[in-house]
């Protein structure tokens, strides 16, 4: 029997089982529904390690599973009675899952292009774009391996085994990252992690998801890559051809020898031999600026409110509307700015003059009259527990000016989906009573903005695919039930 007929085979029969429609659509669903609420904040780091690294990763024991489930069901021995090849057999079980893989991969597509549309194609994306097929190709790799090497009536230990070694290579991602940021990537534990194919390739890509440093060099990376990937094929298929039989295996000493050793020698070389010189500074993920000196839970004496609104109770985070909906990107939104003098009450203040200054793309607009207020326009506000800010002599203000400046806010150029939060300076000069000479007046913070269409159009582009899968999962129950 052709390996092309062996191959459209194993599709209709993988397919045809009771729930693969049910469970497609469910997997999409969730992967989909996990992009749509992370419009509301950064999509990329979140859904982007979900999709394009966790998802690919679980093909570790689903490609275990699939290969060791034919013995557990005695199926294997109709296939070895009949007219068919061995190795056509292996092969095409093993094309049928690079099918699924490329199945999934292919459904990711109508959010990517949501999310391309808004934003293009910052680094991390296009790097996530070229680590998850080859994710999905080491992953089928081992799990295959694993299938191969488990003989027996249950599925229970290769599907133990591939979960185990997905939890260690997807483990091993985060804690590289952590070592690295410490500056201990070269260490024995560092050295450890290498153990992880997904480790090796975002070395060899040359990214970080948190952070700063990559290898200087990448050649024996790739080298211990191509080692996993080739080595771990290579050791199932010649096991499953020439060291087992229908049931059992039929290895000689020397043979069972050779497994354990390759086994070892595929796992351990990456650790023994790939790069760890992390020296060289990593590329930025994404074209997010960096915001200096500027921490969410540090106070801020700027308050952003609805025009004539009052601030919130948990006034006054850097984020100024951390409390509130994020701003639209490309939509003007009126507010008002309250600026919360450093200058008690008791203390009458004039010559006031403001400048509002927005910026990596927020655009600041206000009447050049309203950034001069008159002194009798001024509000007070009232602190407690030495919340409100210092004024010239060191002690925090007990009762205050405010200063309200209406503006037009216009987040533009965004970075991601959701979370971007855009840079915003207030300074001021002023004269308050008795002073020879005006003072200086200077606060930093932050404006939180979405792509605000992006949660409804992310939704609709994920929810096709799985509809898709429900419409078949239901056809198929109408035709068997």
């Amino acid at each position: 029997m052709p390996l092309a007929t062996l191959y459209v085979e194993e599709l209709k029969a993988t397919m045809r089982g009771r729930f693969a429609w049910l469970g497609a659509a469910v997997i999409l669903l969730a992967v989909g529904g996990v992009a749509t609420v992370g419009t509301q904040d950064t999509w990329l780091d979140g859904y982007g390690i979900i999709a394009y690294f966790l998802v690919p990763l679980c093909f570790v024991p689903l490609a275990a599973v699939s290969l060791a489930s034919p013995r557990a069901n005695r199926f294997v021995e109709s296939v070895f009675t009949a007219p068919v090849e061995r190795r056509d057999w292996l092969f095409a079980k093993v094309l049928v899952l690079v099918t699924i893989a490329a199945a999934y991969y292919i459904a990711l597509i109508p959010m990517m292009l949501v999310y391309t549309r808004h934003v293009g194609v910052p680094l991390l994306l296009s790097k996530l774009l070229v680590w998850a097929p080859g994710l999905f190709v080491v992953s089928i790799a081992v799990g295959t391996l694993i299938g191969v090497l488990f003989i027996g009536d249950s599925i229970t230990a290769p599907a133990a085994t591939g979960v185990g070694v997905l939890l260690a290579y997807a483990g091993f991602v985060p804690l590289q990252e952590l070592l690295v940021a410490q500056g201990n990537g070269a260490t024995r534990t560092g050295h450890l992690t290498l153990l992880s194919p997904a480790v090796l390739l975002k070395n060899a890509l040359g990214f970080t998801v948190v952070a700063a440093s990559i290898p200087t060099t990448r050649a024996w990376t790739w080298i211990s890559l191509l080692v996993v990937i080739i080595g771990a094929f290579a050791l199932a298929v010649w096991a499953f051809l020439r060291a087992q039989g229908v049931e059992t295996w039929e290895a000689s000493r020397a043979q069972r020898w050779t497994i354990a050793f390759a086994i070892v020698g595929i796992a351990l070389l990456p650790v023994m031999v790939a790069d760890t010189d992390y020296d060289a500074p990593a590329p930025p993920r994404t074209n997010a600026p960096a915001i200096q000196a500027l921490f969410a839970r540090v106070g801020s004496s700027l308050v952003l409110t609805m025009p004539g609104g009052q601030p919130s109770p948990r006034c006054c985070s850097t984020i100024l509307n951390r409390d509130d909906a994020p701003l639209g990107t490309d939509e003007p939104a009126k507010r008002d700015i309250l600026v919360l003098l450093p200058v008690e009450s008791t203390q009458q203040v004039a010559d006031l003059h403001f400048q509002i200054i927005g910026e990596n793309g927020l655009e600041a607009a206000a009447d050049p009259n309203a950034l001069s207020p008159a002194p009798e326009t001024l509000e007070t506000r009232a602190y407690s527990n030495e919340s409100g800010p210092p004024a010239a002599d060191g002690h925090h203000v007990v009762k205050g000016w405010v200063a309200r400046l209406p503006v037009t806010l216009t987040p533009t150029h965004p970075w991601d989906i959701g979370g971007d939060r855009y840079p915003l300076r207030v300074t001021a000069t002023y004269r308050a009573a008795g002073d020879d000479k005006p003072r200086t007046f200077s606060a930093r913070a932050a404006i939180d903005a979405q792509v605000s269409s992006a949660i409804y159009e992310m939704g609709l582009a994920s929810a096709m695919l799985p509809l898709a899968c429900f419409g078949a999962a239901f056809m198929r129950w109408r035709r068997t039930g």
